[in-house]
């Protein structure tokens, strides 16, 4: 990362929010620009390695490509994957909404933790196209099963989503739905437009 980007990122508004965020929550990441979305990945996962936590990326983009992007946020990635910090697990991603959830996320759970130490930070992607109505809803499904049995696991975990790829049609219900299932949110946009906060408040404001 150049001095520019670096300044930039250090000054980003939510970062200051994910210094402060507490262990094992369940966070949404919107963004609408890659660029944001990896400043506040690369600052999580850094608090993470300060802390000896073992720092997992699961996705169905090829390994390299992430590695490449977490390199450009500034972490020495074949440093931390020599100390068995730093994992990048590639999943398949699958249109086939039939799965048992729980089933589904303990398996992919248990294999990209192996031979690592707890506590985890975990960076997730979707497993499915959420750009199909069947994707997004299967991914509903998902992420209320996680947010159910979140206190039973020893982790914290960013799932995140490329809002302008989310399907359209019921976006706004959809991004309800996740928010809904999530303790933090982050919206990475441009520094005006970022914001970050506990989910609790939008429940404190419906009543």
């Amino acid at each position: 990362m150049d001095n520019k980007n670096k300044n930039d990122s250090k000054n980003y508004r939510p970062m200051k929010f994910v210094d402060q965020m507490e262990r094992n929550k369940h966070i949404l990441l919107l963004y609408d620009d890659q660029k944001y979305a990896y400043w506040i990945i690369g600052r999580y996962f850094h608090n993470g390695f300060a802390k000896g936590e073992s720092c997992i990326f699961y996705t169905s983009d090829r390994p390299e490509i992430i590695e490449k992007q977490l390199s450009a946020g500034g972490i020495d990635v074949s440093i931390f994957k020599q100390k068995n910090l730093l994992r990048i697990y590639g999943i398949e991603r699958s249109d086939d909404n039939k799965h048992n959830i729980p089933h589904a996320l303990n398996q992919i759970r248990e294999e990209y933790t192996k031979d690592m130490k707890p506590p985890y930070r975990r960076v997730g992607g979707t497993i499915t196209d959420v750009q199909t109505i069947d994707g997004m809803r299967f991914n509903i499904l998902l992420e209320k099963a996680g947010q159910q049995h979140f206190d039973e696991f020893n982790y914290s975990q960013i799932c995140y989503y490329d809002i302008s790829r989310i399907e359209p049609t019921r976006k706004h219900e959809w991004i309800s739905s996740l928010l809904r299932n999530h303790h933090y949110v982050i919206y990475a946009s441009e520094p005006n437009k970022a914001v970050a906060f506990e989910t609790a408040l939008l429940e404190q404001d419906d009543k």
